[in-house]
C-alpha cells in the first residue's frame, strides 16, 4: 500500500512540469551553457543561461539524461556535461606541468563523452543526432581555448564553477528530441542486462518487465546515513525463498522502483511536505484531482486523462498546519485553522513516517484517510487528554515533546534533568494520536514509575494517564468505561478510584490537624505503597486518620467523607495492577482539585461579600 501509493505520486508529480521529477533514466541538472549546433556540427552559438533575477547568477535545471554520482575516474554523461567533458576544455595552471595534466585529464573526459555519444547515437536517424556526431568528428581540442565563441566566457570556464554545459540543435535541447530520448532509453536498458531476470511487477501487475535487483536509495530521513538508506531490501539467506536472492524475493520492476523511491526522495527533499516530529521524519501529501477521479491505481489510465493531475496544495498545506499544532501543542480550534473554504473529507491524504535503523529505514506508521477524519483523530486526542483546568471546546493540547519530558526527573529547581527518554516515544506517541490507537504502553508505565519515584502529581502528568486509560479500555474491554474529568462520586465504583479519593481525604484530615506545621505528609511515606498494596498500607492510615480527625476542626465532616467513601469499597485490594496504580492516581488528583475548588470558591465568597460591604459603607 504505501509503495503503491508513492507509485502514484510519482506520476501524478511527473505530468506536473513544475514539479521538476524526471522520468526513468533521466534526472535532473543544472545547466549554465548552451552550446547551439548547425546542421552541419559547427559551433554556431554558446551562450550562458543563468538565472540573474537574485545576487549571484544560478544555473538553470533541466531534465536531462540520467546523471549518476561521480566520486572518481572518468564517468562521462550524456550530451550534458561539465566543459571538460563537453568541450575538452582546460585551466591554465601556474607551471607548464600542471596545465599539461589538466590538458590531458580533459581530453581523456572529452574523449570518453564522445565514445558514449557515438554508442547511443550510431544508429539514430534524426538531424539532431547526426549535427552532434558532426560536432564530435569536426571539434579541434588544440583550440578549444582560442575558439572566439568560448573567449568571453573563458575566465569563468577556468574557475571551475557551474560550466556545466548542453547540447542544442536549432535551438532545442538535443536530449528533448523523440529518437534521441528513444536512443538513450534503449542504451541505458541494455546495459542493465546483466544478472537480471524479467517476471510479473508486484506493484503495477505488469508481466515481462525487468526486475530490480536491488532497491534504490532514501534520502533526508534525519539519522540515517547520508549517502542514503533502503526501504526495502534483503540481505540474509533466512529471508530467501526458491533461490531468488535480494529484492527478487518480492519482484519489483526497475521502472516502478525507480518511480516511488523518486517520488519519496521528492517529498524528504520538500519543506512544504515535510516535519520532524519526535525521532521521526513525517512526509505527507494530497491526493491528485485526477487520482480522485481515477478508478485505477496504475499508470496508463494518469496519462490517459484529458487533464494534468494537479496535488490540491491547499489541503497539503492545512495537513502541514495541523501536524505542527500537534507537535507544537497549539490550539485546535475552527477559527485557527487557515483555508476554511476545504470541505472536511474532500480530498484523500497520506501520512507516512520514517525514522532511521541503521542501513535501512523503519516505517513508524501509514495513514491514508480524509482530511476531516484527522480533524476528528485530534478532536479525540484533545478529549482523551482533557482535564478541567483546561480551556474548553477544543482544548489546548500538550507538545509531543512536552509529553514525551514528564518521564523524565525533575530536578530541585523545577527542570527536567537525567537520562533523556527514548527517541522513539515521540513517534510512537504521534503514531497513536494520528490513527486514534492506544497510546504507546511504555509512556504510561514511566509516568507511573516517575510519580512513585518523585512524587510529583501534576496536572499534565494526569492528563497522559487519564488518556492512557481511555484509549486503552476503549480498545481493550468490553466495559468502554471511559475516565472522568472531574471528581465523580456517584457513577464510578472503580475500588482503585475510590482509593485513590480516600487516600486525598486521609491526607487532608492530617493536614487540618497540623495547621500547616507538617514537614511531611502520609503522601510522601505512603503514596507509592499505598498505590501498589492497599491491602497493608490502608489499615495503617485509617488508624492514623482516627487520631487526625479528633483534632482537626472538620474532623467530622472529614470522618463522614471517609464512611462514605468506605461504603462504596468492599475491603482493600492485597495488589493493585500498573492500570490500577493510573485510576488510583487519577482519583486522588481529582479529590484534590475539589479541595482546592472549595477554597477558591470561599475565598471568591468572601470577597465578593466584603465588597458588597465596603459598597454599603461608601453609599451612607
Amino acid at each position: 500500500m504505501i509503495i503503491q501509493a508513492l507509485h502514484q505520486r510519482y506520476h501524478d508529480l511527473l505530468a506536473d512540469p513544475d514539479s521538476e521529477v524526471s522520468p526513468l533514466y533521466f534526472s535532473l541538472g543544472k545547466v549554465t551553457y548552451v552550446c547551439d549546433l548547425t546542421v552541419d556540427g559547427n559551433l554556431q552559438s554558446f551562450r550562458d543561461i543563468r538565472d540573474e533575477s537574485g545576487k549571484r547568477k544560478q544555473p538553470v535545471r533541466f531534465i536531462v539524461p540520467e546523471q549518476s554520482s561521480r566520486s572518481s575516474g572518468v564517468v562521462p554523461y550524456f550530451v550534458s556535461d561539465k566543459a571538460e567533458y563537453a568541450l575538452g576544455h582546460y585551466p591554465v595552471m601556474s607551471n607548464e606541468a600542471a596545465t599539461l595534466k589538466k590538458r590531458a585529464d580533459a581530453r581523456k573526459k572529452y574523449e570518453a563523452a564522445k565514445a558514449l555519444a557515438l554508442d547511443v547515437l550510431a544508429d539514430v536517424d534524426d538531424e539532431a543526432a547526426r549535427a552532434l556526431l558532426l560536432f564530435y568528428e569536426q571539434w579541434d581540442l588544440a583550440l578549444v581555448r582560442d575558439h572566439p565563441l568560448l573567449q568571453p566566457y573563458m575566465e569563468d570556464l577556468d574557475k571551475g564553477i557551474d560550466t556545466n554545459v548542453i547540447f542544442a540543435f536549432d535551438m532545442v535541447p538535443i536530449h528533448e528530441s523523440p529518437a534521441v530520448r528513444s536512443a538513450w532509453i534503449q542504451y541505458r536498458e541494455q546495459s542493465n542486462t546483466a544478472s537480471e531476470f524479467d517476471g510479473q511487477c508486484l506493484l503495477t501487475g505488469d508481466a515481462d518487465v525487468s526486475i530490480a535487483r536491488t532497491h534504490d536509495k532514501i534520502k533526508g530521513v534525519r539519522g540515517a546515513q547520508s549517502a542514503g538508506a533502503s526501504l526495502v531490501s534483503f540481505n540474509f539467506r533466512s529471508a530467501d525463498s526458491y533461490d531468488k536472492e535480494q529484492s527478487y524475493n518480492s519482484p519489483v520492476s526497475k521502472a516502478a522502483v525507480f518511480s516511488y523511491t523518486t517520488a519519496l526522495n521528492h517529498l524528504l527533499a520538500s519543506d512544504t511536505n515535510r516535519k520532524l516530529i519526535g525521532d521521526m521524519t513525517v512526509v505527507f501529501w494530497a491526493a491528485t484531482r485526477s487520482a480522485e477521479e481515477s478508478t485505477s491505481p496504475f499508470v496508463q489510465q494518469v496519462f490517459q486523462s484529458t487533464s494534468t493531475p494537479q496535488e490540491d496544495t491547499r489541503t497539503t498545506a492545512l495537513l502541514g498546519d495541523l501536524l505542527d499544532r500537534v507537535r507544537q501543542g497549539r490550539q485546535l480550534n475552527p477559527n485557527s485553522i487557515p483555508n476554511q473554504d476545504i470541505p472536511f473529507g474532500d480530498t484523500p491524504f497520506y501520512i507516512l513516517g520514517l525514522s532511521p535503523n541503521n542501513a535501512r529505514i523503519a516505517v513508524r506508521f501509514f495513514w491514508q484517510g480524509s482530511f476531516g477524519d484527522l480533524v476528528r483523530k485530534l478532536a479525540l486526542h484533545a478529549y482523551d487528554m482533557a482535564l478541567p483546568a483546561q480551556t474548553s471546546g477544543y482544548r489546548e493540547n500538550p507538545s509531543i515533546d512536552r509529553i514525551v519530558a514528564e518521564t523524565m526527573r525533575v530536578g530541585a529547581d523545577g527542570k527536567k534533568v537525567g537520562e533523556e527518554p527514548p527517541k522513539r516515544l515521540g513517534g510512537e506517541l504521534l503514531r497513536g494520536v494520528l490513527q486514534g490507537t492506544v497510546y504507546p504502553r511504555s509512556i504510561f508505565l514511566m509516568i507511573i514509575n516517575r510519580i512513585r519515584a518523585d512524587g510529583l502529581i501534576t496536572h499534565l502528568r494526569v492528563s497522559i494517564l487519564k488518556a492512557y486509560l481511555n484509549r486503552y479500555n476503549r480498545f481493550h474491554t468490553d466495559s468502554k468505561e471511559e475516565m472522568p474529568l472531574s471528581l465523580d462520586t456517584n457513577e464510578n465504583q472503580n475500588p482503585a478510584y475510590r482509593l485513590g479519593q480516600l487516600f486525598a481525604v486521609l491526607e487532608k484530615a492530617q493536614q487540618e490537624a497540623a495547621s500547616g506545621k507538617l514537614n511531611a505528609t502520609i503522601k510522601d511515606r505512603y503514596f507509592s505503597s499505598a498505590s501498589s498494596n492497599p491491602g497493608a498500607v490502608f489499615p495503617i492510615l485509617i488508624k492514623l486518620a482516627q487520631h487526625h480527625m479528633s483534632k482537626a476542626r472538620y474532623g467530622e465532616l472529614r470522618d463522614r467523607e471517609i464512611a462514605g467513601i468506605m461504603q462504596q469499597v468492599n475491603g482493600f485490594p492485597v495488589r493493585l495492577d500498573v492500570h490500577q496504580q493510573g485510576i488510583f492516581i487519577l482519583g486522588y488528583y481529582h479529590q484534590k482539585q475539589a479541595y482546592i475548588a472549595q477554597i477558591k470558591a470561599a475565598t471568591e465568597a468572601k470577597q465578593e461579600a466584603a465588597g458588597a460591604l465596603n459598597a454599603e459603607e461608601s453609599e451612607e
